[in-house]
């Protein structure tokens, strides 16, 4: 073997030799990316294990919960159901106090012995109303304090004509009045026009300067004197144009007849 020939060989092995440490620090390199492979896929496992386990206890955390809002619904609508029921019975209470009330109401207003005569006479009076005709049909099935309701709107009817006939009345009494007034005027006038004629006729003098005797001749009346005496007033004719006043209902017969 030449010298050329063992200088190849010996850069060959040098070469090989250079590879062959290149080799081997590479062979360490991925020997440790295999250990932290295994290390980061032993620590995934883990991760993967405690994340089963965290999703098992989320589940059976979810069921519980479920159970329990199950459970407090179930006694939500049972409280529910009981607290309304205790309303209805609170409202049928509150309902029977308020209606005992209202007929302790009327009774005092209206009274009870002519409550039921009061309220049909008063249907019967009314009947041409549709309303009144319906409760007439309704009457043996109406309840004491409809009756009563019935007899206070009848009492209210009554109270309305009265107070229509006494505005009536009351305008009627005050053109009297007023005519009463001219008509004392008049008189008034009249009476100082007599006391005027009275005091001139006393104070007249007689013949010779003397009041006259009983004895002469009597002196006739003068015309002056008669006159307002015999142009009197006549009030025939305004008493004639004067109307009656409106007769109150509680005033009538009828009315008495009807309370008797």
């Amino acid at each position: 073997m030449n010298a050329s020939a063992l200088k190849r060989f010996v850069d060959e092995n040098q070469r090989l030799a250079v590879e062959c440490s290149n080799l081997l620090a590479q062979c360490k390199r991925w020997e440790k990316e295999c250990a932290l492979y295994d290390h980061d896929r032993e620590a995934l496992m883990d991760f993967g294990n405690e994340a089963d386990e965290r999703a098992k206890e989320a589940e059976i955390r979810v069921y519980d919960l479920e159970e329990e809002v199950r459970k407090l619904s179930e006694e939500l609508h049972f409280y529910k159901c009981q607290y309304e029921t205790q309303m209805d019975d609170t409202a049928t209470d509150d309902a029977s106090l308020e209606q005992n009330l209202l007929d302790n109401l009327l009774e005092t207003v209206i009274g009870r012995d002519d409550v039921a005569s009061t309220s049909h006479a008063f249907l019967e009076a009314n009947s041409g109303v549709e309303v009144c005709q319906r409760l007439m049909t309704k009457w043996k099935r109406l309840r004491p304090s409809t009756q009563k309701v019935i007899a206070l709107v009848a009492e209210v009817n009554t109270l309305q004509k009265d107070k229509e006939h006494l505005r009536i009345n009351l305008h009627k009494a005050e053109d009297e009045v007023n005519i009463l007034f001219e008509q004392n005027n008049v008189l008034d006038e009249a009476n100082k026009r007599l006391i005027r004629l009275y005091q001139k006729e006393k104070h007249t003098p007689g013949s010779g300067g003397k009041p006259s005797s009983g004895k002469g001749n009597k002196r006739k009346s003068s015309p002056k004197i008669s006159s307002p005496v015999e142009g009197k007033l006549d009030f025939s004719e305004v008493d004639s144009l004067r109307q009656p006043l409106s007769p109150l209902r509680s005033n009538s017969p009828e009315y008495r007849l009807c309370k008797k």
